[in-house]
């Protein structure tokens, strides 16, 4: 039985549509029903939609023609081909008349704090967004953000896309990973997706929870996880997604009045968080005052054996190898930190702001061994929203695992 599922599963890769009906009606057929044998694999309790809030801003413009933007920002499961390259097809031949552009703004192990701060760079700085899809739980979770940290990150990038242009459609999604099983199997959801929902819901922002239903698929002996591709899935359980994903904006469509008109969505007046980071953004590494010890290398890329991340070598890094070494900066703003790679050599920061009494940071992460992971850290994130001043040195002694006394910074992060 499970061959014969994952036969027809594959199918699914294959079956797109482009056959719409009138007006704002959406055919049945899509990537789930298109091949009548699979049909049954696709029984409504498996989807885990909470439908809130319209995708009419961005249907109407994809089907008016003309010109229309999308936008991936997420982790790896968005970084790598799979889901979001099956939307592109999907949309693309359901709207032969618009030509898009796709952004794809997905980058490994980032969760939605390093999300929120990039967000103007990598996304909003590309042009009106049409259509936003967020996603961050596995990463969040695995990267230990705390439950605050987990409302103020995505909270951070919802508030602040429709801060930069409210007529913008978005859709969150939460992916599974290995440890979300586990929490399945003892009848628990992942605390980090109830975190994010509080967001949407507080947003009216469509979600879409993708853990729920392949656990349950699972479950149900459709497939195993290694079927499924793991947690960067494979083909198989990318169609998964994007059938999900696709099935609920056919429904939303469908809701569609014939006389609706872009409208910009209702932002809420306060954010659950005062915190949140949706004034993030970059400073760049120039604006540091450096002492000795520090210095901006450009490009940046060390001669060792260990992995190194697009985007986060052959760049400009503001680096130190040197224990004391001391740098400062002045910013505007209610939280500052750094967007850094945490490799092998990672060392302790000691940082002060406004002349305080020194705190210390450990950067080294779980990954650090044999990696330099692209990683945001936080040092102040409830600051007066004026002028201060950042005190940064590299700590004479180290985590005991570290090989050195390092720290390698591609962008401050602040909020603003």
């Amino acid at each position: 039985m499970k061959k014969l599922f994952i036969i027809q599963a594959l199918m699914l890769l294959f079956c797109t549509t482009t056959a719409f009906a009138q007006g704002n009606t959406i055919s049945s057929q899509s990537i789930e029903t298109k091949a009548a044998t699979a049909a049954d694999a696709f029984p409504e309790r498996y989807f885990h939609y909470n439908i809130r809030g319209s995708l009419t801003n961005s249907y109407l413009k994809f089907s008016r023609g003309g010109k229309a933007r999308v936008a991936f920002l997420g982790g790896s499961i968005t970084e790598m081909k799979g889901w979001k390259n099956m939307l592109e097809e999907f949309f693309k031949k359901t709207f032969p008349q618009t030509e898009f552009e796709f952004v794809e703004a997905g980058i490994p192990s980032m969760g939605s704090t390093p999300h929120s701060f990039r967000m103007k760079t990598d996304v909003l700085r590309k042009g009106k967004i049409d259509l936003l899809f967020v996603e961050a739980a596995p990463n969040d979770d695995t990267n230990e953000f705390t439950p605050l940290e987990q409302v103020r990150g995505m909270e951070g990038m919802v508030r602040q896309a429709w801060l930069a242009d409210a007529e913008t459609d978005i859709i969150m999604l939460h992916f599974i990973w290995d440890g979300f099983i586990g929490m399945h199997k003892a009848g628990r959801r992942p605390d980090v997706i109830y975190n994010h929902e509080r967001v949407a819901n507080h947003y009216r922002v469509p979600s879409i929870d993708l853990n729920q239903e392949i656990n349950e698929r699972m479950e149900a002996g459709q497939f195993t996880w290694k079927d499924f591709g793991g947690q960067h899935p494979a083909p198989f359980g990318h169609s998964f997604y994007a059938a999900t994903i696709e099935r609920m904006m056919k429904l939303m469509w469908n809701e569609i009045g014939k006389d609706a008109e872009i409208a910009p969505h209702e932002l809420p007046e306060k954010p659950l968080d005062e915190y949140s980071y949706f004034g993030g953004d970059f400073i760049n590494i120039s604006e540091a005052k450096l002492g000795k010890g520090w210095q901006i290398v450009s490009p940046w890329h060390p001669d060792n054996k260990y992995t190194k991340r697009p985007g986060f070598v052959d760049v400009p890094m503001l680096e130190t190898k040197t224990a004391g070494a001391k740098l400062t900066l002045d910013f505007t703003g209610k939280a500052i930190g750094i967007c850094c790679v945490a490799g092998p050599y990672a060392g302790i920061l000691e940082y002060s702001i406004d002349g305080k009494p020194f705190k210390r940071l450990d950067t080294y992460t779980h990954w650090s061994g044999y990696l330099y992971i692209p990683w945001v850290y936080m040092f102040e994130t409830e600051l007066t929203p004026t002028r201060h001043r950042l005190t940064l040195r590299m700590a004479k002694d180290k985590n005991e695992v570290s090989l050195g006394n390092e720290c390698q910074i591609r962008n401050f992060v602040v909020n603003k």
